[in-house]
């Protein structure tokens, strides 16, 4: 007794020039990651955590303080003191660490072009900050730009020594992030095999 199989390969072949033309020109894959990407990186900037989950580092008093300062009414100011009131108006409409505007972070997106997956934050303006968050700055002076004073805090003086910012890592590729892209990678090739069928 004798079987014989004919095995046909051409499927196979069909599928196998599929997958190299998604490799050849991989725009539309990198565009799944980049949206993944995008996703859990804003979730980190919502929750005011860096890529391995640890909180960024609290802003200074002094910051708040500030903030507090603009945002109250005129006759605390002229008296030199700070209203209790917009205080806590002010640490919750702030939202967290990074949150002031909420310009910055807003920023953030993906980019592809051909082979290559960018993300970051747009514009010269936010890019420049984002790097100075993320990185953290040495001390620093602040001069006046157009006055003979700053002002901030109510306090008025010629030159600020500012201590520099903490560094607030915004963008990483964890351990975690590598899984994702592994993962939307699979997806997306098994798809393109799925529509080859």
């Amino acid at each position: 007794m004798q079987f014989e199989i004919e095995f046909e390969a051409s499927h196979l072949d069909r599928m196998m020039e599929a997958i190299r033309r998604e490799i050849a020109t991989p725009e539309e894959m990198l565009g799944s990651i980049g949206e993944s990407l995008l996703r859990v990186n804003r979730r980190r900037h919502e929750a005011g955590v860096d890529p391995e989950g640890k909180d960024w580092k609290a802003l200074s008093p002094l910051t708040l303080g500030s903030a507090v300062w603009k945002n109250q009414d005129e006759s605390f100011r002229k008296s030199k003191s700070l209203s209790i009131e917009a205080a806590r108006k002010i640490r919750s409409k702030r939202g967290g660490v990074l949150k002031d505007s909420g310009r910055m972070l807003a920023s953030f997106n993906y980019q592809v072009s051909s082979d290559t997956l960018v993300l970051g934050f747009d514009g010269p303006r936010d890019a420049k900050l984002a790097g100075w968050h993320h990185g953290g700055t040495d001390p620093y002076t602040i001069l006046p730009k157009d006055k003979k004073a700053l002002s901030f805090a109510g306090i008025i003086t010629k030159r600020v020594n500012h201590p520099g910012l903490p560094k607030r890592e915004l963008v990483g590729f964890p351990d975690s992030d590598k899984n994702l892209v592994e993962n939307v990678t699979a997806d997306h090739l098994l798809r393109v095999l799925q529509r080859v069928r």
